[in-house]
């Protein structure tokens, strides 16, 4: 509900539904605050609307991703091939070709040690760059969430991610330190297609996803520039703790053009 002029709040009151189902109503509130903490459980996968009364507001939502470890059937896979830690390498890039009958809703859920970008049919999941973004992968593992219907169609689908060094094992700060927390890159992801009975099919990293022959954007990592190849996955071990993204992601705003281009020879200004 949108305030106007003179008028302020003096209360309100929440209702939220599940699948149709009252799942909290908060009653009539006397308060100023503009929002108000929701206090019943939740389970992986749930999707929350709600509504203000009063003259309603428009209606919001918020969905809840993968809550436990119990919820992943997902395997990490990783590029095979022994690293060599003074060496730098190019971006893995796997790919999974799959079929479904029907597309009511489709969620992606996908994080990686390392930098991760994923296409289906050609068209980007997300514009998450650089993903999952920094953190402390001795402490925790950030996942994403991605809303992808409109990118799959009914029949055959190809998925193809793109795995890259990233600040997992890039080179970073100013001193370009490698390896800081692992020398072996490794993609986990789990796409999920319902249809219109509720089934769901389920699409994850594991031994089948083969090298992709053509990279569709050719990731570039923190430091260098593009490059990749196919690999043979090879199931490896996973991180520890993984947990839905908190930060915010870094998104690409403006692409520009250089006006102008030059060569500056050793001792020109």
């Amino acid at each position: 509900m949108e305030l106007r002029g003179r008028e302020r709040q003096t209360a309100y009151r929440i209702l939220a539904q599940t699948e149709g189902k009252t799942v909290w109503d908060s009653g009539k509130v006397p308060s100023e605050r503009m929002r108000a903490a929701y206090p019943e459980a939740l389970s992986s996968r749930q999707r929350v609307e709600t509504d203000a009364a009063g003259e309603w507001s428009e209606q919001a939502f918020f969905e809840t991703g993968l809550l436990s470890a119990g919820d992943w059937t997902a395997k990490w896979i990783s590029g095979n091939y022994r690293v060599n830690r003074k060496k730098r390498y190019p971006a893995d890039c796997f790919r999974k070709v799959f079929s479904v009958s029907d597309v009511r809703r489709a969620r992606l859920y996908v994080t990686a040690c390392g930098v991760y970008e994923v296409h289906i049919n050609g068209r980007r999941a997300g514009n998450f760059v650089l993903a999952p973004g920094h953190t402390d992968y001795t402490k925790r593992i950030q996942y994403q969430t991605y809303d992808v219907t409109s990118l799959i169609k009914e029949g055959e689908n190809a998925l193809t991610c793109e795995l890259a060094d990233g600040w997992y094992r890039g080179s970073c700060g100013a001193w370009g330190l490698k390896n800081q927390y692992g020398t072996q890159t490794k993609l986990l992801l789990q796409l999920e297609v319902y249809g219109a009975d509720g089934s769901c099919t389920r699409i994850c990293s594991d031994e089948s996803c083969s090298g992709a022959t053509t990279a569709p954007s050719a990731l570039r990592t923190t430091r260098t520039g593009r490059s990749w190849r196919p690999p043979a996955p090879l199931l490896t071990a996973g991180g520890q703790n993984l947990q839905s993204a908190k930060s915010y992601p870094s998104r690409r705003t403006t692409c520009r053009s250089p006006s102008t281009k030059g060569l500056l020879l050793p001792g020109s200004s």
